[in-house]
């Protein structure tokens, strides 16, 4: 082989990888992005060593690197996103020096009244119903072995699983209306979640529609603290129960 065909097979590989590595961030950017759950505030729907994908199209599609969208479409009450908040005294990715991206449950959108009173969420003066049950036992990220009350809970149209410590700390927030373009956003594990209720205490704090990233759809992996998978959890889908209340 001469030093010239050597050059042109070497010249073939770099562009099938360089396209290989462009298409596979394309993706990523504007499609669909992989994330990991480091900690326990979703449990008990997510839990330390999920991995899952986020659709990064399900709120809008948006021109690169501005905030200017080409298509909205609005978040509903009960889903699970990925958002950008940056004000929360938590490090941000990459070493602390870039955004700071959290995971958390919408439970309240524009123009709706919302409070947490005694462990209870209201959505339009309507009190969350809950029901026990029984314990719900997990790894936290200190691959401890904590043991707390599950309830299922319905408010707001829609119901999913809770975890509420009965020894913790209430954490009251008076009601608000959620302005408009913006969401409350709470993590599942209430009294282990740095969420809504602390941003700007002792008020609300909103997400505005713009840095929410994109919808959790479904688990495609999961491994336990010691590296064992999770084979029951996957694919398991984060869409939310849609409930008829007035039933």
């Amino acid at each position: 082989m001469t030093h010239k065909n050597t050059a042109e097979t070497v010249w073939e590989y770099v562009k099938v990888i360089g396209s290989a590595l462009i298409l596979a961030l394309t993706i990523r950017f504007f499609f669909v992005e992989p994330y990991k759950i480091p900690s326990g505030s979703m449990v008990p729907t997510l839990l330390v060593g999920d991995y899952l994908f986020v659709n990064k199209m399900s709120y809008n599609t948006r021109i690169p690197f501005t905030d200017v969208f080409l298509r909205e479409t609005a978040p509903k009450r009960g889903e699970i996103s990925v958002f950008k908040k940056n004000d929360t005294g938590l490090q941000g990715s990459l070493f602390g020096l870039s955004d700071t991206f959290l995971i958390k449950r919408i439970v309240a959108v524009p123009g709706d009244k919302i409070a947490y009173i005694g462990k209870r969420l209201y959505v339009n003066n309507k009190p969350a119903d809950v029901t026990e049950e029984g314990k719900f036992t997990y790894t936290d990220s200190m691959r401890q072995e904590v043991s707390i009350p599950e309830y299922q809970e319905t408010v707001g149209g829609f119901q999913h699983s809770i975890l509420v410590d009965p020894y913790a700390a209430r954490h009251d927030v008076a009601a608000a209306i959620v302005p408009a373009d913006h969401y409350v956003l709470m993590g599942d594990n209430r009294d282990n979640s740095r969420d809504a209720r602390y941003w700007n205490a002792p008020l609300w704090g909103f997400v505005h529609k713009k840095d929410l990233i994109g919808r959790a759809e479904f688990i495609f992996w999961s491994w336990q603290h010691d590296f064992k998978p999770r084979f029951e959890r996957l694919l398991n889908g984060l869409r939310p129960t849609i409930v008829d209340e007035a039933a």
